[in-house]
């Protein structure tokens, strides 16, 4: 696995990154007050998009819906949960991007859910990976080692993402959907170049 800037604490320092195609984009941990962020994102998504994240048809939900779940995807419990919000300048002003997150299973704290999503029109164009490798880095400074995700048998481009993030994994199709259990376990500690000194960041490279 690649390391980048980490994202070691949730005090809204963000994580500048760029796509392949230099786009610039920023991560931070997601905050209450980007509900709204959440909600704008959601509707941007094309029809395909929202079902391989949500396993559900959602062309006729209601609005109202959209902001009660947005504010509850928004409002992260710090003892279980990390969500990574991707940020870009769009029209003069902040536009959410993609989100991945975790939650810990209440019981086995080392085995985490994790999800991610991203906007169409950032896919192929690197993210997936930057911000899945980020995710990762912040899940094993918290003690998880295992990253439980579920996806459709046939989305190729997450499966793909997986795989080469170069980390062991299994996976099982059950009913067209692929379960694949991610293994972090990594004799490197991860490191947060951000806010060690510049003598431990250079020993570490």
């Amino acid at each position: 696995m690649r390391r980048i800037n980490n994202l070691e604490s949730r005090d809204g320092a963000a994580v500048s990154l760029a796509t392949r195609d230099r786009r610039s984009i920023r991560v931070r941990h997601i905050r209450s007050e980007d509900a709204n962020l959440l909600v704008a994102m959601f509707w941007q998504l094309s029809s395909e998009s929202r079902w391989r994240r949500f396993f559900v048809p959602l062309d006729n939900i209601e609005a109202d819906h959209v902001e009660h779940e947005a504010q509850r995807l928004a409002a992260i419990d710090p003892d279980r949960e990390v969500a990574l919000i991707v940020l870009a300048d769009e029209n003069n002003k902040e536009s959410a991007i993609a989100v991945a997150r975790y939650a810990r299973f209440q019981t086995d704290a080392d085995y985490a859910e994790a999800s991610i999503v991203v906007r169409d029109d950032y896919q192929g164009a690197g993210l997936g990976q930057q911000l899945f490798d980020l995710l990762i880095q912040t899940a094993l400074a918290q003690g998880i080692t295992h990253m439980i995700l579920l996806t459709h048998a046939d989305n190729y481009g997450m499966i793909g993402l997986i795989h080469r993030l170069g980390m062991p994994y299994t996976s099982k199709i059950t009913s067209g959907l692929c379960e694949i259990d991610l293994c972090l376990i990594d004799a490197t500690p991860p490191v947060f170049p951000s806010t060690e000194p510049a003598s431990s960041q250079a020993s570490a490279r």
